[in-house]
């Protein structure tokens, strides 16, 4: 196997094992101290930690086009995307976010045939993402769908514009001018970030005592693993896969998530595992295979170089 392709495969196991846990650490910390505040904290952090990496490889350099375009994506990925979905957390059940968020991979195909004039997959593409979604909400149940009339509906509205500007980001990262750094571009994207989310955090009236006062031990333990594992880890694993593979795919990990959240619960926790779960689970992995298969045959769609690699045009 390729260098390249254990990467691709190593950064997909990260996406699909890690970032589904950081929704879960993300509900811990703002049920104790403010959301954009502590996400603002954790990105900057991050941010640190990766500059340090940077600074070890070699001396970092980087252009202003380069900075700004950074800090545009990393302010409309990270205050808009994650700063604003940890405010929503504190009022949407953890189901119906799943539901939410599993529109991600049609928000990437949408955003792709906009930015890229790319032709419309196939219906295959499109069937699944249909079966992915019903999986979904075949897995998450119908308990948090049946109190919907007790939910604000703003919040709801909120997240569903929240991953569209996530996708919307990780496709525009591609046609600006971006370093030839990967690590210095998450570095920029991530102080942007977490700048624009403690301006946030401050406009709003969060206190940055309640931030250091109300962290809890189980707060603290869900915010080292973010800055960790849900920051510097997986968000490089991400963004090398936007740069190397299919966005619909890559997006498939919303659906991969709660599934993975589920069979881990039932192994390390012992953890219910019933015959709908294993339905829905089936499901997904269909809608998953749906979305690759139409994203390798769709005529004038996506183009492919191997199994998973996607031929770009990089920004000078």
């Amino acid at each position: 196997m390729k260098t390249k392709s254990i990467k691709i495969l190593l950064s997909f196991l990260a996406v699909y094992f890690i970032w589904g846990s950081t929704y879960l650490a993300i509900r811990v910390i703002v049920t104790d101290v403010p959301p954009f505040l502590s996400m603002g904290s954790r990105f900057l952090i991050s941010a640190a930690i990766i500059f340090c990496i940077v600074l070890f490889k070699g001396k970092p350099k980087i252009t202003k086009k380069e900075f700004w375009s950074a800090s545009l994506v990393g302010v409309m990925m990270f205050t808009m995307g994650v700063g604003v979905v940890a405010w929503a957390e504190q009022f949407v059940p953890s189901g119906i976010t799943s539901v939410l968020v599993a529109l991600l991979p049609l928000w990437f195909i949408i955003f792709d045939m906009i930015l890229n004039k790319k032709a419309a997959p196939k219906l295959l593409s499109w069937l699944g993402i249909v079966i992915g979604f019903l999986g979904i909400v075949l897995l998450v149940g119908f308990k948090d769908q049946a109190n919907l009339k007790h939910i604000a509906y703003f919040p709801m509205i909120i997240m569903v514009v929240s991953s569209m500007c996530w996708a919307f980001a990780s496709l525009l990262s591609l046609k600006l001018p971006r370093n030839k750094n990967g690590f210095m571009n998450l570095c920029v994207q991530l102080f942007a970030g977490g700048m624009a989310n403690i301006a946030v955090g401050f406009i709003r009236g969060e206190s940055a005592t309640d931030l250091v006062t109300d962290m809890g031990s189980h707060s603290l333990i869900a915010f080292i693993y973010l800055i960790t594992f849900g920051s510097v880890l997986v968000l490089y694993a991400y963004n090398y896969l936007i740069e190397n593979v299919n966005p619909s795919m890559v997006a498939t990990y919303s659906y991969v998530n709660p599934v993975v959240a589920l069979f881990l619960g039932w192994i390390l926790l012992n953890e219910e595992i019933n015959i709908q779960i294993i339905f829905a689970s089936a499901l997904i992995l269909i809608g998953v295979i749906f979305i690759k298969k139409g994203d390798a045959t769709g005529k004038g769609s996506f183009r492919k170089k191997g199994l998973f690699s996607r031929k770009l045009k990089h920004s000078a």
